[in-house]
């Protein structure tokens, strides 16, 4: 009885199986953060130099582009002057403010919104992967806790 689930492909057929299996495979877009060099990357929203590791904040595009910034406000900036839609942005990261230099998507972090925080354009959010540690910082601050990260992004674009 002949394997129905057997097929012999000849050697140019084969090649382009391989060329379109790779193709398929180079077109998933990796939405993982991607380290902000201090001092070296560029804020993508006021083109000024990143340099403190507890703001700085970037977002991952559905082409799989990563911009980044040095500030959450110019984040939201730069987003609402490009008319860019959520359906463009897989991920957005940002620093966390007890651990800089490493990135924590927005969506989990604790944001906490104060006159208190010193950020390099005044955007004055600080996050936190840990969501106790941000409602502590809010109190000891005098600061808001944020319920969520849309609504500061609403503020942005009011």
């Amino acid at each position: 009885m002949r394997n129905l689930f057997s097929v012999r492909l000849s050697a140019p057929a084969y090649r382009l199986a391989l060329v379109l299996m790779f193709l398929l495979a180079s077109c998933s877009v990796d939405d993982k953060p991607q380290a902000i060099e201090l001092g070296k990357d560029e804020c993508a929203g006021c083109k000024m130099a990143i340099t403190d590791g507890q703001f700085g904040c970037e977002f991952i595009t559905d082409k799989g582009r990563c911009l980044k910034f040095d500030d959450l406000s110019c984040l939201f900036h730069y987003i609402g002057k490009n008319e860019i839609t959520d359906s463009q942005i897989l991920k957005i990261y940002v620093s966390d403010y007890q651990h800089p230099g490493t990135l924590i998507d927005i969506k989990t972090a604790g944001l906490v919104l104060g006159d208190d925080i010193k950020s390099p354009m005044n955007g004055g959010v600080a996050a936190f992967g840990d969501r106790r540690a941000a409602e502590k910082f809010a109190v000891e601050h005098q600061a808001i806790l944020l319920d969520s990260w849309t609504r500061l992004k609403q503020q942005h674009h009011e």
